[in-house]
């Protein structure tokens, strides 16, 4: 049934590959044992990147989704992903109309990948043509913006302590991790651990305290602290900067 007669290979075969679970995304690489933070940036409100959330539950997916089937009278509510597929290629339709149906859902999904190419590139004008879009991904080369970052050594008699938080959801699973150098980037201490389930900022947050306590029960108090939060490096600052009790452990912030 994905082997449709008149549609591009390359369709044909990313549908198969999508029927099957096969393609390249974060929920595929971490079976294979490769795992990562993960995140869809297309929607308004981002989930983690799985093939379920880009083809067929984010905003995008829905609505090209919704906007075929109810043409075919076919109800998109309770289904899953397969069945969808499959209730495009069994409802009794005239034998004429069998072939569209047939072809529907490659058409549903290569809609929806053009869908989701022009969300993430807005100022990117996407062709209407399956083809087309094909050779302006293949040709299409994105402006790649970077900043040099060096890790800068403490003063002397002073220790650089780098943090990070994550959680997968937001909320979700957490853990956090940190490490303590010293003035000759030796390591003193490093940790990494899973914690009670949370945000993002809540992680960061927690991370940046266990790292302080360790400071102090190794009885470092003059502490040059690297945060990868923006967020929790503003209000340390501020705090820093009202003079709040215990703002004066850190000897400068840097994100």
């Amino acid at each position: 049934m994905i082997w449709v007669k008149g549609l591009p290979f390359k369709i044909s075969f990313f549908l198969w590959k999508l029927w099957k679970a096969k393609l390249p995304l974060d929920d595929f690489l971490r079976k294979l044992g490769y795992s990562m933070p993960s995140k869809y940036w297309c929607c308004a409100n981002p989930k983690e990147e799985s093939l379920l959330h880009l083809f067929f539950t984010s905003n995008a997916a829905r609505s090209v989704w919704t906007y075929f089937l109810r043409r075919a009278r076919i109800a998109l509510d309770w289904l899953s992903l397969h069945q969808a597929i499959t209730k495009c290629w069994t409802t009794p339709v005239v034998p004429r109309l069998k072939p569209v149906l047939q072809a529907l859902p490659a058409c549903i999904v290569s809609s929806t990948v053009q869908s989701l190419v022009q969300r993430k590139n807005l100022g990117l004008r996407v062709p209407q043509k399956w083809l087309d879009i094909l050779t302006m991904i293949e040709q299409y080369t994105p402006r790649l913006k970077y900043d040099k970052v060096l890790w800068e050594f403490p003063s002397r008699g002073w220790i650089k302590v780098n943090t990070d938080g994550a959680c997968r959801g937001n909320p979700g699973r957490s853990s956090i991790g940190f490490c303590i150098r010293d003035e000759v980037c030796d390591l003193i201490y490093a940790e990494k651990r899973e914690i009670s389930e949370g945000t993002n900022n809540e992680s960061e947050a927690v991370a940046i305290v266990e790292s302080l306590k360790m400071c102090k029960n190794l009885n470092y108090f003059q502490i040059w602290l690297q945060t990868y939060s923006m967020l929790l490096k503003n209000i340390i600052e501020e705090s820093w900067k009202v003079g709040l009790p215990g703002s004066g452990v850190w000897r400068h912030h840097d994100h």
